[in-house]
């Protein structure tokens, strides 16, 4: 059976330096070992909010695909250097079976999609759409978005095998301004490890645990104050996520700021600048800022729980086995909660609690029961969706279910019906 060749884009999923050569079998560059403030712009620059690494490497580790055949590629990139639509649409529809857009909460009144759309214009390839969302609640009309990207939403929604988005409100959005095609499916970044999201537990690590926080401490609001509130009382460690970019550039090229090979920021350095924006005592007892998942998440490893205002900082941690409460306040952070029926509080309702309450009230046995059967459920209807176009995920069985020789003789028939022209 010919596995798909398939090019995943939008998201970055690492700090590699992207080759812009032509050299057939090259591979791009990793970030410098040195931590001066041009490269932490530069690095900074590749990932944007590392969040959304998780979101850029998610299908691409669970797929069954042709790895060696398969990339990553920023199509706005291929337009900024001077590609035209056409000469993207041949070159993708040489090399590649598939076309895989991975999203975020791209919906919203201050971002134009029309660079993007403009490339999905000629594209002849099938392409799937994952993970695109709401990032507030808008009226019932497509005219509230910015041209190009209600340009975008159209072709996704006439063209796309999947339009997946992140859950039911945006669904019911989309519906509701004509779009019928669009799915809910969640962020795909929720299914690269079953096994460790099912085997989340309640902490046991009582008063001693130790938390992993994430926020936005660089933005003095409410939202910042109530988080470092909680862990005025508690062994608490803080990652950074996009604030750090303005960190160390009040450092001012200070070297000192960051271990590339560690991840670690230093606290006597960054703390003071966290407590001069927030006119408060910042109760973390070191920081940090990572730029490789794999590092990220073997860090979270060490953790008793996760909370914090970061919704993906939470999913990290979740990959990693760690339970986690996620803050919302907003639409987006919501949405995904609630799909998946994640521990989740709002800032609004935390009041006077502190870290340990809230893991007393939120992670428990019937909390993580209730989590493990929306997700199976989840998962059902993810792997049947794509299995609908022939795409398999190389995920086991027993996470998504029972009826697997079923699944299988469904599957391979339609994987050969969509690459019947292949050998």
């Amino acid at each position: 059976m010919r596995l798909p060749r398939v090019i995943f884009t939008r998201l970055s999923v690492d700090t590699r330096y992207p080759f812009e050569g032509q050299l057939p079998l090259s591979d791009s560059m990793p970030r410098p070992a040195r931590a001066s403030l041009r490269n932490i712009e530069t690095n900074v620059s590749l990932t944007e909010n590392t969040g959304n690494m998780l979101i850029g490497e998610s299908l691409s580790r669970i797929l069954e695909l042709n790895r060696p055949r398969s990339c990553h590629l920023n199509l706005t990139r291929l337009l900024a250097l001077g590609w035209s639509a056409e000469r993207i649409r041949d070159e993708i529809h040489k090399h590649f079976d598939l076309v895989v857009f991975l999203m975020a909460n791209a919906i919203r009144k201050d971002f134009d999609l029309g660079n993007l759309a403009d490339a999905v214009s000629a594209l002849e390839t099938d392409f799937m759409v994952f993970g695109i969302g709401m990032q507030d609640s808008l009226p019932p009309t497509l005219s509230t978005l910015p041209e190009g990207s209600q340009r975008l939403l159209r072709m996704f929604d006439q063209k796309a095998l999947i339009f997946g988005v992140r859950g039911k409100e945006t669904e019911n959005w989309l519906h509701q301004v004509g779009l019928n095609r669009a799915k809910a499916l969640g962020c795909p970044s929720l299914y690269v490890y079953p096994q460790n999201l099912l085997a989340v537990s309640p902490p046991s690590g009582g008063s001693n645990a130790m938390a992993i926080a994430s926020g936005h401490l660089t933005n003095p609001s409410i939202r910042s104050q109530k988080l470092i509130s909680l862990f005025r009382d508690a062994d608490s460690h803080y990652i950074m996520q996009d604030e750090f970019l303005a960190i160390a550039r009040t450092c001012k090229d200070d070297e000192r700021l960051y271990n590339d090979a560690t991840g670690r920021v230093r606290t006597e350095l960054c703390r003071p600048i966290f407590e001069r924006i927030l006119g408060s005592r910042i109760p973390f007892k070191n920081f940090w800022y990572f730029q490789n998942l794999d590092a990220w998440r073997v860090f979270c490893a060490q953790a008793d729980f996760y909370l914090g205002d970061r919704f993906h900082g939470g999913i990290v941690a979740m990959q990693a086995g760690i339970p986690s409460i996620f803050i919302w306040n907003d639409q987006r952070a919501r949405e995904l909660t609630d799909f998946f029926a994640l521990p989740n509080i709002s800032v609004a309702d935390i009041g006077d609690a502190k870290a340990h309450d809230l893991v007393d009230s939120l992670l428990t046995k019937q909390a993580f029961t209730e989590f493990r059967d929306t997700y199976r459920q989840r998962l059902d209807v993810f792997v049947r969706t794509l299995g609908e176009h022939g795409i398999r995920l190389d995920i086991d069985s027993q996470y998504y279910t029972s009826k697997r020789e079923d699944m299988r003789q469904i599957v391979y028939k339609t994987y050969r019906k969509f690459f019947r022209g292949f050998n």
